[in-house]
């Protein structure tokens, strides 16, 4: 149930992102929290968004996101990601080169964040 904006995403790109919000379910502070990918492609910049909530779907009246992540990206400066999560509010950088095209952005953004939480994941025995 990905949003996009700006973008006719490709059935890969659809794919991957659909993958990812049914896939990853993440535990933070006691909760079991799914996600939901939005996307906005403008032309002077590209952004993804992932909320991070206990329902499936955020509703306009529902509960605000538990957090949120967000991904920008500038296509004329190249070469330079910038991630921001809320529940640490700092600014991270990823040094990630061009893309050809949105599609491929999006689908690193994704990879990018699924490596992120399920590298949290903490498996004691």
């Amino acid at each position: 149930m990905s949003k996009f904006i700006g973008l006719d995403p490709k059935p890969k790109t659809a794919k991957v992102a659909d993958d990812f919000e049914s896939k990853i379910l993440i535990r933070r502070n006691n909760k079991s929290l799914v996600s939901r990918v939005f996307v906005d492609i403008m032309e002077d910049e590209w952004r993804l968004a992932v909320g991070f909530n206990q329902m499936a779907i955020s509703k306009l009246h529902g509960r605000e996101n538990e957090f949120e992540v967000l991904y920008r990206y500038n296509p004329s400066e190249e070469s330079k990601v910038m991630r921001l999560g809320t529940d640490t509010g700092l600014e991270n950088d990823y040094t990630a080169g061009s893309f050809p095209s949105p599609d491929e952005f999006v689908i690193w953004a994704i990879g990018q964040e699924k490596e992120i939480q399920l590298s949290s994941l903490k498996i004691t025995f």
